[in-house]
Protein backbone atom coordinates (compact mmCIF):
# COMPACT_ATOMS: atom_id res chain seq x y z
CA UNK A 1 0.00 0.00 0.00
CA UNK A 2 1.57 3.58 -1.21
CA UNK A 3 1.54 6.26 1.60
CA UNK A 4 -0.10 8.31 -1.01
CA UNK A 5 -2.76 6.14 -0.06
CA UNK A 6 -2.49 5.92 4.05
CA UNK A 7 -2.85 9.79 3.95
CA UNK A 8 -5.18 10.81 1.15
CA UNK A 9 -8.35 11.69 3.63
CA UNK A 10 -8.24 15.09 4.44
CA UNK A 11 -9.40 16.50 8.67
CA UNK A 12 -11.86 19.22 7.76
CA UNK A 13 -11.79 19.80 11.33
CA UNK A 14 -7.79 20.15 11.59
CA UNK A 15 -7.83 23.57 11.86
CA UNK A 16 -9.97 23.83 15.34
CA UNK A 17 -7.32 23.06 17.24
CA UNK A 18 -5.24 26.24 15.93
CA UNK A 19 -4.88 29.81 17.93
CA UNK A 20 -6.74 31.67 15.60
CA UNK A 21 -9.77 33.54 16.90
CA UNK A 22 -12.76 32.12 17.76
CA UNK A 23 -15.13 33.97 15.42
CA UNK A 24 -12.69 32.48 12.41
CA UNK A 25 -13.43 28.75 13.99
CA UNK A 26 -16.65 29.14 13.74
CA UNK A 27 -16.66 30.76 10.04
CA UNK A 28 -14.55 27.46 9.06
CA UNK A 29 -17.29 25.26 10.90
CA UNK A 30 -19.66 27.47 9.00
CA UNK A 31 -18.33 26.31 5.63
CA UNK A 32 -18.20 22.80 6.26
CA UNK A 33 -21.55 22.79 7.14
CA UNK A 34 -22.74 25.00 4.00
CA UNK A 35 -20.84 21.88 1.78
CA UNK A 36 -23.27 19.71 3.39
CA UNK A 37 -26.72 21.83 3.63
CA UNK A 38 -25.63 25.02 1.14
CA UNK A 39 -29.21 26.45 2.29
CA UNK A 40 -27.67 27.12 5.56
CA UNK A 41 -27.26 30.67 5.21
CA UNK A 42 -26.24 32.36 8.57
CA UNK A 43 -24.45 30.92 11.83
CA UNK A 44 -25.07 32.68 15.17
CA UNK A 45 -23.77 32.47 18.85
CA UNK A 46 -25.32 34.56 21.50
CA UNK A 47 -24.74 34.23 25.23
CA UNK A 48 -27.11 34.84 28.29
CA UNK A 49 -26.50 37.75 30.79
CA UNK A 50 -27.27 36.38 34.08
CA UNK A 51 -27.38 39.09 36.18
CA UNK A 52 -29.79 40.83 33.79
CA UNK A 53 -31.59 38.20 32.18
CA UNK A 54 -31.00 39.04 28.76
CA UNK A 55 -29.87 37.08 25.38
CA UNK A 56 -26.69 39.10 24.16
CA UNK A 57 -25.29 38.67 20.52
CA UNK A 58 -21.66 37.76 20.24
CA UNK A 59 -20.47 36.28 17.34
CA UNK A 60 -21.96 35.35 14.10
CA UNK A 61 -20.94 34.00 10.20
CA UNK A 62 -23.22 34.98 7.88
CA UNK A 63 -21.25 36.98 5.06
CA UNK A 64 -21.93 40.55 4.50
CA UNK A 65 -25.21 40.49 6.05
CA UNK A 66 -25.37 41.22 10.08
CA UNK A 67 -28.58 42.18 11.12
CA UNK A 68 -28.17 41.81 14.92
CA UNK A 69 -25.21 43.46 15.95
CA UNK A 70 -24.61 44.77 19.45
CA UNK A 71 -28.11 43.71 20.69
CA UNK A 72 -29.54 42.15 23.39
CA UNK A 73 -33.00 41.54 24.23
CA UNK A 74 -34.62 40.30 27.76
CA UNK A 75 -35.70 36.69 27.57
CA UNK A 76 -39.04 37.30 29.12
CA UNK A 77 -39.95 39.50 26.50
CA UNK A 78 -38.65 36.87 23.89
CA UNK A 79 -41.98 33.76 24.72
CA UNK A 80 -40.69 31.37 22.38
CA UNK A 81 -37.17 31.32 23.22
CA UNK A 82 -38.46 31.26 27.14
CA UNK A 83 -40.15 28.64 26.23
CA UNK A 84 -36.95 26.62 24.79
CA UNK A 85 -35.26 27.14 28.03
CA UNK A 86 -38.10 26.31 30.08
CA UNK A 87 -38.11 22.88 28.26
CA UNK A 88 -34.90 22.56 27.44
CA UNK A 89 -35.49 22.23 23.73
CA UNK A 90 -34.33 23.45 20.75
CA UNK A 91 -36.57 25.39 18.85
CA UNK A 92 -37.46 24.12 15.04
CA UNK A 93 -39.15 27.17 13.10
CA UNK A 94 -39.08 26.00 9.02
CA UNK A 95 -41.19 29.19 8.14
CA UNK A 96 -40.56 32.31 9.83
CA UNK A 97 -43.78 34.07 8.29
CA UNK A 98 -44.86 32.41 11.65
CA UNK A 99 -43.31 35.66 13.15
CA UNK A 100 -43.10 38.66 10.16
CA UNK A 101 -45.69 40.66 12.43
CA UNK A 102 -43.92 40.16 15.20
CA UNK A 103 -43.51 43.54 17.43
CA UNK A 104 -39.63 42.21 18.61
CA UNK A 105 -36.86 44.16 17.14
CA UNK A 106 -34.68 40.15 16.17
CA UNK A 107 -37.26 39.16 15.19
CA UNK A 108 -37.64 41.67 12.80
CA UNK A 109 -34.18 42.45 11.38
CA UNK A 110 -33.83 38.29 11.11
CA UNK A 111 -37.30 38.58 8.63
CA UNK A 112 -35.93 42.05 6.67
CA UNK A 113 -33.14 40.20 6.23
CA UNK A 114 -34.16 37.88 4.03
CA UNK A 115 -33.99 34.82 6.71
CA UNK A 116 -37.09 32.47 6.46
CA UNK A 117 -36.43 29.45 8.51
CA UNK A 118 -34.64 29.27 12.06
CA UNK A 119 -33.39 26.56 14.24
CA UNK A 120 -32.05 27.51 18.04
CA UNK A 121 -30.44 25.06 19.61
CA UNK A 122 -29.71 25.93 23.77
CA UNK A 123 -26.47 24.97 24.92
CA UNK A 124 -26.63 24.31 28.46
CA UNK A 125 -23.99 23.67 31.74
CA UNK A 126 -25.60 21.71 34.14
CA UNK A 127 -28.92 23.28 35.03
CA UNK A 128 -27.64 26.84 33.36
CA UNK A 129 -28.20 28.40 29.62
CA UNK A 130 -24.57 29.64 28.82
CA UNK A 131 -25.42 30.33 24.98
CA UNK A 132 -28.10 30.09 22.02
CA UNK A 133 -27.03 28.67 18.87
CA UNK A 134 -28.55 30.00 15.67
CA UNK A 135 -28.69 28.35 12.04
CA UNK A 136 -30.61 30.62 9.60
CA UNK A 137 -31.90 29.51 5.90
CA UNK A 138 -33.62 31.72 3.29
CA UNK A 139 -35.63 28.69 2.63
CA UNK A 140 -38.52 27.55 4.18
CA UNK A 141 -39.08 24.04 4.99
CA UNK A 142 -35.21 23.22 5.07
CA UNK A 143 -34.71 21.88 8.73
CA UNK A 144 -35.50 18.19 7.75
CA UNK A 145 -34.62 15.34 10.98
CA UNK A 146 -31.85 14.26 9.07
CA UNK A 147 -30.74 18.54 9.09
CA UNK A 148 -31.41 18.71 12.41
CA UNK A 149 -29.21 15.87 13.28
CA UNK A 150 -26.43 16.80 10.88
CA UNK A 151 -26.70 20.84 12.87
CA UNK A 152 -27.04 19.31 16.57
CA UNK A 153 -23.49 17.86 16.35
CA UNK A 154 -22.09 20.90 14.61
CA UNK A 155 -23.65 23.53 17.28
CA UNK A 156 -23.06 21.33 20.21
CA UNK A 157 -19.02 21.30 18.67
CA UNK A 158 -19.41 25.28 18.58
CA UNK A 159 -20.88 25.26 22.19
CA UNK A 160 -17.80 24.08 23.49
CA UNK A 161 -15.84 26.23 21.42
CA UNK A 162 -17.47 29.30 23.04
CA UNK A 163 -16.83 26.91 26.72
CA UNK A 164 -13.39 26.74 25.78
CA UNK A 165 -13.04 30.66 25.12
CA UNK A 166 -14.83 31.32 28.17
CA UNK A 167 -13.26 29.66 30.29
CA UNK A 168 -9.89 30.57 29.73
CA UNK A 169 -10.78 33.99 30.21
CA UNK A 170 -13.21 33.30 33.50
CA UNK A 171 -9.77 31.73 34.76
CA UNK A 172 -8.33 34.84 34.31
CA UNK A 173 -11.06 37.17 35.44
CA UNK A 174 -11.14 34.92 38.61
CA UNK A 175 -7.72 34.99 39.32
CA UNK A 176 -8.19 38.88 39.05
CA UNK A 177 -10.80 39.30 40.60
CA UNK A 178 -9.53 38.02 44.16
CA UNK A 179 -7.45 40.55 44.02
CA UNK A 180 -9.97 42.97 43.55
CA UNK A 181 -12.01 41.44 46.07
CA UNK A 182 -9.33 41.75 48.59
CA UNK A 183 -9.09 45.57 47.99
CA UNK A 184 -12.83 45.28 47.82
CA UNK A 185 -12.00 44.11 51.72
CA UNK A 186 -9.50 47.17 52.44
CA UNK A 187 -11.70 49.45 50.47
CA UNK A 188 -15.21 48.82 50.94
CA UNK A 189 -16.81 52.20 49.78
CA UNK A 190 -16.85 49.91 46.40
CA UNK A 191 -19.91 48.50 46.68
CA UNK A 192 -21.99 48.02 43.56
CA UNK A 193 -19.68 50.35 41.26
CA UNK A 194 -17.78 47.77 39.13
CA UNK A 195 -20.97 45.96 38.35
CA UNK A 196 -22.53 49.85 37.35
CA UNK A 197 -19.37 50.66 35.66
CA UNK A 198 -19.02 47.54 33.36
CA UNK A 199 -22.65 47.54 32.12
CA UNK A 200 -22.44 51.28 31.72
CA UNK A 201 -19.23 50.55 29.51
CA UNK A 202 -20.77 48.07 27.26
CA UNK A 203 -23.74 50.93 26.89
CA UNK A 204 -21.28 52.92 25.47
CA UNK A 205 -19.08 50.83 23.16
CA UNK A 206 -23.05 49.63 21.66
CA UNK A 207 -23.81 52.60 21.09
CA UNK A 208 -20.40 54.09 19.42
CA UNK A 209 -20.57 50.99 17.13
CA UNK A 210 -24.36 51.74 16.12
CA UNK A 211 -22.79 55.42 15.23
CA UNK A 212 -20.36 53.22 12.85
CA UNK A 213 -17.55 55.19 14.64
CA UNK A 214 -15.39 52.39 15.81
CA UNK A 215 -15.52 48.99 13.92
CA UNK A 216 -16.81 46.96 17.31
CA UNK A 217 -17.75 43.51 17.16
CA UNK A 218 -19.84 42.11 19.54
CA UNK A 219 -16.59 39.98 21.07
CA UNK A 220 -14.78 43.28 22.02
CA UNK A 221 -18.16 44.88 23.13
CA UNK A 222 -18.37 41.19 25.28
CA UNK A 223 -14.67 41.75 26.51
CA UNK A 224 -14.32 45.67 27.16
CA UNK A 225 -17.55 44.63 29.71
CA UNK A 226 -15.71 41.43 31.21
CA UNK A 227 -12.62 43.70 31.54
CA UNK A 228 -14.36 46.85 32.99
CA UNK A 229 -14.16 46.04 36.60
CA UNK A 230 -10.59 44.71 36.59
CA UNK A 231 -9.40 48.70 35.66
CA UNK A 232 -8.05 49.35 38.95
CA UNK A 233 -6.66 45.68 40.09
CA UNK A 234 -3.51 47.26 40.44
CA UNK A 235 -4.55 48.98 43.82
CA UNK A 236 -3.30 45.99 45.03
CA UNK A 237 -0.08 47.23 45.45
CA UNK A 238 -0.60 50.41 46.94
CA UNK A 239 -0.51 50.73 50.73
CA UNK A 240 -2.97 50.86 52.91
CA UNK A 241 -1.61 54.69 54.56
CA UNK A 242 -2.59 55.87 50.98
CA UNK A 243 -5.36 53.58 49.70
CA UNK A 244 -7.40 54.27 52.53
CA UNK A 245 -6.62 57.62 53.55
CA UNK A 246 -10.02 60.07 54.05
CA UNK A 247 -8.23 63.43 53.29
CA UNK A 248 -6.77 65.17 50.39
CA UNK A 249 -3.36 63.25 49.64
CA UNK A 250 -0.28 64.80 49.32
CA UNK A 251 1.96 64.93 46.27
CA UNK A 252 4.32 61.97 47.25
CA UNK A 253 0.74 60.34 48.18
CA UNK A 254 -0.43 60.96 44.89
CA UNK A 255 2.26 60.00 43.01
CA UNK A 256 2.42 56.40 44.81
CA UNK A 257 -1.36 56.03 44.06
CA UNK A 258 -0.74 56.81 40.36
CA UNK A 259 1.34 53.65 39.95
CA UNK A 260 -1.73 51.71 40.03
CA UNK A 261 -1.79 51.26 36.44
CA UNK A 262 1.26 50.21 35.85
CA UNK A 263 1.27 47.94 38.47
CA UNK A 264 -2.19 46.77 37.42
CA UNK A 265 -0.30 46.14 33.90
CA UNK A 266 2.49 44.06 35.09
CA UNK A 267 -0.09 42.21 36.97
CA UNK A 268 -1.98 41.33 33.95
CA UNK A 269 1.33 40.60 31.82
CA UNK A 270 2.46 37.75 34.97
CA UNK A 271 -0.58 36.53 35.35
CA UNK A 272 -1.33 35.86 31.19
CA UNK A 273 1.76 34.61 30.67
CA UNK A 274 1.89 31.65 33.44
CA UNK A 275 -1.76 30.73 32.24
CA UNK A 276 -0.24 30.76 28.84
CA UNK A 277 -2.69 33.03 27.40
CA UNK A 278 -0.69 36.20 26.88
CA UNK A 279 -1.31 36.33 23.02
CA UNK A 280 -4.96 35.80 23.43
CA UNK A 281 -6.22 38.14 20.63
CA UNK A 282 -8.46 39.93 23.25
CA UNK A 283 -5.37 40.54 26.21
CA UNK A 284 -4.25 43.47 24.59
CA UNK A 285 -7.65 45.52 25.13
CA UNK A 286 -7.15 44.03 28.87
CA UNK A 287 -4.18 45.59 29.23
CA UNK A 288 -5.16 48.79 27.79
CA UNK A 289 -8.05 48.86 30.41
CA UNK A 290 -6.06 47.98 33.30
CA UNK A 291 -2.80 50.95 32.37
CA UNK A 292 -4.50 53.57 30.56
CA UNK A 293 -7.89 53.92 31.84
CA UNK A 294 -6.11 57.55 33.74
CA UNK A 295 -4.87 58.99 29.97
CA UNK A 296 -6.12 62.67 28.93
CA UNK A 297 -8.12 63.51 26.05
CA UNK A 298 -5.60 67.00 26.17
CA UNK A 299 -2.38 64.70 27.14
CA UNK A 300 -2.20 65.85 30.65
CA UNK A 301 -3.10 62.09 31.97
CA UNK A 302 -0.71 59.59 33.39
CA UNK A 303 0.98 57.09 32.89
CA UNK A 304 2.31 57.70 29.21
CA UNK A 305 0.39 61.14 28.55
CA UNK A 306 -0.87 60.11 25.52
CA UNK A 307 -3.55 62.26 24.35
CA UNK A 308 -7.10 62.13 21.65
CA UNK A 309 -6.86 58.77 19.52
CA UNK A 310 -3.89 57.67 20.97
CA UNK A 311 -5.68 56.32 23.99
CA UNK A 312 -7.23 53.40 23.15
CA UNK A 313 -10.73 53.68 23.03
CA UNK A 314 -11.38 50.94 25.57
CA UNK A 315 -9.57 52.82 28.11
CA UNK A 316 -11.53 56.16 27.04
CA UNK A 317 -14.69 54.49 27.42
CA UNK A 318 -14.32 53.05 31.01
CA UNK A 319 -12.61 56.66 32.03
CA UNK A 320 -16.12 57.93 31.11
CA UNK A 321 -18.49 55.33 32.75
CA UNK A 322 -15.66 55.05 36.03
CA UNK A 323 -15.81 58.73 36.32
CA UNK A 324 -20.20 59.10 35.97
CA UNK A 325 -20.45 56.17 38.71
CA UNK A 326 -17.85 57.67 41.37
CA UNK A 327 -20.07 61.07 41.23
CA UNK A 328 -23.38 59.48 41.32
CA UNK A 329 -22.52 57.14 44.28
CA UNK A 330 -22.50 57.91 47.49
CA UNK A 331 -19.26 58.11 49.96
CA UNK A 332 -18.67 59.00 53.74
CA UNK A 333 -17.22 62.15 52.54
CA UNK A 334 -19.90 63.37 49.71
CA UNK A 335 -23.50 62.97 49.02
CA UNK A 336 -24.26 61.36 45.79
CA UNK A 337 -24.48 63.82 42.49
CA UNK A 338 -27.58 63.70 40.81
CA UNK A 339 -27.40 61.97 36.82
CA UNK A 340 -28.21 65.48 35.65
CA UNK A 341 -25.07 67.29 37.52
CA UNK A 342 -23.32 64.40 36.54
CA UNK A 343 -23.78 65.04 32.61
CA UNK A 344 -23.49 68.15 33.04
CA UNK A 345 -19.99 67.52 35.14
CA UNK A 346 -18.99 65.14 32.03
CA UNK A 347 -19.79 67.58 29.41
CA UNK A 348 -17.15 70.14 30.65
CA UNK A 349 -14.73 67.01 31.24
CA UNK A 350 -15.54 66.78 27.20
CA UNK A 351 -13.74 69.69 26.71
CA UNK A 352 -10.24 68.63 27.87
CA UNK A 353 -9.92 65.26 29.55
CA UNK A 354 -12.98 62.97 28.83
CA UNK A 355 -13.96 61.49 25.11
CA UNK A 356 -17.06 63.31 23.90
CA UNK A 357 -18.45 60.64 21.71
CA UNK A 358 -18.33 58.51 24.93
CA UNK A 359 -19.98 61.27 27.03
CA UNK A 360 -22.73 61.43 24.74
CA UNK A 361 -23.16 57.66 24.26
CA UNK A 362 -24.03 58.05 28.13
CA UNK A 363 -26.34 60.81 27.86
CA UNK A 364 -28.12 59.44 24.79
CA UNK A 365 -28.48 56.46 26.80
CA UNK A 366 -30.23 57.60 30.39
CA UNK A 367 -33.05 55.03 30.48
CA UNK A 368 -30.84 52.36 30.49
CA UNK A 369 -28.22 53.89 32.34
CA UNK A 370 -30.91 54.03 35.15
CA UNK A 371 -31.78 50.84 34.60
CA UNK A 372 -28.63 49.51 35.62
CA UNK A 373 -28.46 51.86 38.71
CA UNK A 374 -31.83 50.32 39.95
CA UNK A 375 -30.22 46.36 39.63
CA UNK A 376 -26.97 47.35 40.54
CA UNK A 377 -28.37 49.69 43.54
CA UNK A 378 -25.99 49.71 46.73
CA UNK A 379 -27.74 48.36 49.87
Amino acid sequence: MSTNTIFQHQDELANLGGMQPLRERVGDLHRIIQARHPFLARVAVALVDEDTQTLKTYLHSSGGDNPLSNYESSLEEAPSLHQVIHLRSPRVVNDLSLFSGGEHTHTRRIWEQGYRASYALPIFRESLLVAMIFFNSRETNCFTPEVLENLDLFGHLIGQMVYEEQDKYKVLLAALRTAIQMIHQRDPELGGHLERMAHFSRIIARHLNGLGLYSFNDELVEHIFQFAPLHDVGKIGIPDRVLMKTGRLDQEEKTLMRTHTSLGRQLVDNITKSFGIESMEQIGILRSVTELHHEAMDGSGYPKCLSGDEIPIAARIIAVADVFDALTSERPYKQAWTNEDAFTYLVMQGETTLDRDCIDAMILNREAVEHIQTIFADS
